[in-house]
């Protein structure tokens, strides 16, 4: 944002960018609400806690929170590109390479509660399985994003920086078709097996959070692919498409609210700001007692 003098450049002052900082202002703060929302009911209730499928979406709403949190600073570092320096280029790269494997990892652990709900809905005698080394796959994603990023900050600094954008570029269109018939073959799947099942209000949202996930942030990913070699319309990416991928968690959060039952009485318990009426951590409404104007107790559910 600024030139090699240290003024401001008068880039600031064009709209498109002015609108794109508030566009982004606002979905980001709103999409980081959103994921605080999810984690702190998943930690604050034990309830919660105890099902796979929300460990596992815990740690995707930690890694997009995180991804949220450190993209603007991505975007900062792309417009002061012009200042090329050591520090600068190992700088740049190491903060976009480890912003990459956070959402390789996400998209890992979305993978991960794809499988988690097939299993609970209709592989249920091997369920039981799968809940004793789901933990292990969550590690395993972990580790594989510290040695991609390792590999891939590595190779930057012993090769052209131009080779490892068009690797990186291929190995992004190869995830999104990959992704993307696994998800119309899941989703496939569930539409003929699914009238033979009674499918509930709770913990089978692993599919859902996944469709939403990719049908928001499909857009932007073709268009960065398909502007690969040819001129980047910087305002149709910043104002629309890429919020719109940004806006994934108050997506995530209103489905959950609506559509999966644990998740609708503890969030109503934080939106109200009554997070220790239930104590015993069940779904059960506890009794509020009231003393009325003779002194009378009155209890109300």
């Amino acid at each position: 944002m600024t030139n090699s003098t240290g003024n401001i450049t008068t880039d600031v002052t064009d709209g498109y960018v002015r609108i794109s900082l508030e566009v982004f202002t606002v979905v980001g703060l709103l999409s980081v609400a959103a994921n605080f929302f999810i984690v702190f009911v998943v930690l604050k209730y034990k309830k919660l806690r105890e099902d796979a499928t929300n460990l596992i979406f815990l740690h995707v709403n930690i890694l997009q929170a995180t991804f949220l949190l450190a993209t603007p600073l991505t975007i900062r570092l792309t417009m002061m590109f012009t200042e090329v320096t050591a520090v600068y280029r190992a700088v740049f790269w190491a903060h976009y390479q480890i912003e990459i494997s956070v959402m390789f990892a996400a998209t890992c652990f979305l993978f991960l509660m794809v499988r988690d709900w097939y299993i609970k809905l209709y592989r249920k005698e091997t369920y039981v399985k799968f809940c004793r080394i789901y933990k292990f796959g969550i590690a395993t994603v972990y580790v594989l994003a510290l040695i991609i990023t390792s590999i891939t900050i590595q190779f930057r600094f012993q090769h052209n920086m131009f080779l490892i954008i068009y690797i990186i570029y291929i190995v992004m269109l190869a995830s999104v078709g990959l992704f993307l018939l696994f998800l119309i073959v899941m989703n496939i799947i569930h539409a003929f097996k699914k009238r033979r099942i009674t499918v509930g209000r709770s913990g089978t949202y692993g599919l859902a959070i996944a469709n939403i996930f990719f049908l928001l942030w499909l857009p932007s990913v073709l268009f960065v692919i398909v502007s690969i070699d040819r001129v980047f319309n910087t305002s149709l990416f910043f104002i629309g498409l890429l919020p719109l991928g940004f806006s994934t968690p108050i997506f995530n959060l209103i489905y959950l609210y609506n559509f999966d039952d644990n998740y609708n009485v503890f969030l109503k318990q934080l939106f109200k700001c009554r997070c220790n009426q239930y104590s015993n951590e069940t779904l059960q409404d506890q009794p509020v007692s009231y003393n009325d104007t003779n002194g009378v107790l009155i209890s109300q559910n």
